[in-house]
């Protein structure tokens, strides 16, 4: 698309990420995590494009293509709310709008994707299986499987902080799968069916597929942490400037939510793809997990006011694009679990059969399906028309 409008691309990278640390090596200090925000990003990519128009010529009168997937696509939408003089036009994939804590939706949504891919027999024997997980637990009969999975000594099967932290492991393993890997769904399925006729000991088998090391004389030396220090020693740790996970937990803290539960049901009794994985991840462990990493500050109350302000300015995702956002286009993968947060209505909107988070961001394939070519075409298209106007 750069090509065909003779246009210059630029990835800008978002400060607190990658190189782009304000505070150089002591950025990720709690002190200095005060300037990492939403609306700080937003006014550093406005400075960029006022830049690059003021110190080159060529670029004076240009006009301006934002295009972003998942929380840049959710930038992307925001800045044009914020900064409409700045750009001419917008394409948005995943892209999340409505922030809020308790994000139920998207663990659901992974057990409707393997059900749509798959059938119910895969998400069936998931279902049955992490509630087999949950009766081991309340029966005190977890140390077994514990030790087949190589869990360090450390982990406290009666600890429920560490209980929760082992049931999010599991469960963000399937929702990994789905979101980023979906075409491999059909042989996590085939996998799953084929270890053993029983549901509980077919999800056994596979967890010990998983985790456990196939060499027995490394175990001694390393184990599976599932525990809540250890995911407490992930988000708390002021040297990472490689990852992200830190900064990206401070603003899921203060301004987006989106914690992915289990324990909120919101289906009805017959829909045979509505997984619970267990019903053991309230939101409460993530509001903990916030205060344990940032502070006493870091309350609940603080990211209800921060979630408040964001949909309060931007309007979350039900909203007419004939009166706001009218010069954006957005796509979700029908599997998508973020896309029950995005705007799916109107004609600027499509969802894209069989794929998943961001994959349409990629150029034209011959080997992707008909209905992705042609919303590439016509999302190049709506462009097209925005730049030569």
């Amino acid at each position: 698309m750069a090509v065909e409008n003779a246009g210059i691309l630029f990835y800008t990278e978002h400060r607190y990420y990658g190189q782009s640390l304000p505070h150089n090596h002591n950025s990720m200090s709690l002190e200095n995590l005060k300037h990492l925000n939403l609306h700080q990003a937003l006014a550093d990519l406005a400075c960029f494009i006022r830049y690059q128009k003021s110190h080159s010529a060529n670029l004076t009168h240009s006009k301006v293509i934002l295009i972003g997937g998942s929380y840049s696509g959710s930038m992307v939408a925001w800045m044009t709310q914020l900064y409409p003089e700045l750009v001419t036009a917008s394409w948005a994939s995943s892209a999340p709008l409505l922030a809020k804590a308790n994000f139920y939706e998207y663990m659901q949504f992974v057990g409707n994707s393997i059900n749509l891919t798959y059938g119910h027999n895969c998400t069936q024997r998931l279902e049955n299986g992490f509630n087999h997980l949950v009766k081991l637990f309340n029966t005190n009969k977890i140390s077994k499987l514990l030790e087949r999975l190589d869990a360090c000594a450390s982990f406290n099967a009666s600890d429920l902080l560490d209980r929760i932290s082992f049931f999010n492991g599991i469960g963000n393993y399937f929702a990994l799968v789905v979101q980023s890997y979906s075409e491999y769904i059909p042989a996590l399925c085939n996998t799953l069916m084929s270890l053993h006729s029983s549901d509980e000991l077919a999800l056994e088998r596979f967890l010990e597929r998983l985790y456990s090391g196939d060499d027995k004389r490394l175990r001694e030396f390393r184990c599976q942490d599932f525990s809540y220090k250890a995911m407490l020693e992930v988000f708390s740790d002021v040297s990472d400037r490689s990852t992200g996970t830190r900064a990206w937990f401070y603003q899921t803290c203060n301004q987006f939510g989106w914690y992915t539960t289990t324990t909120t049901t919101n289906c009805s009794t017959s829909a045979s793809s509505c997984m619970s994985f267990g019903s053991q991840v309230p939101v409460w462990y993530f509001e903990q997990l916030c205060r344990d990493t940032f502070g006493p500050g870091q309350t609940p109350a603080a990211l209800a006011m921060g979630i408040a302000e964001m949909n309060a300015q931007f309007g979350g995702f039900e909203f007419n694009q004939s009166v706001v956002y009218r010069e954006l286009f957005f796509t979700h993968g029908e599997l998508d679990p973020w896309r029950a947060l995005g705007h799916q209505l109107g004609n600027q909107a499509v969802i894209i059969a069989g794929y998943s988070h961001v994959e349409d961001l990629a150029s034209v394939n011959v080997r992707d399906s008909v209905q992705m070519n042609l919303v590439k075409l016509r999302i190049m298209s709506f462009l097209r028309r925005h730049v030569a106007s």
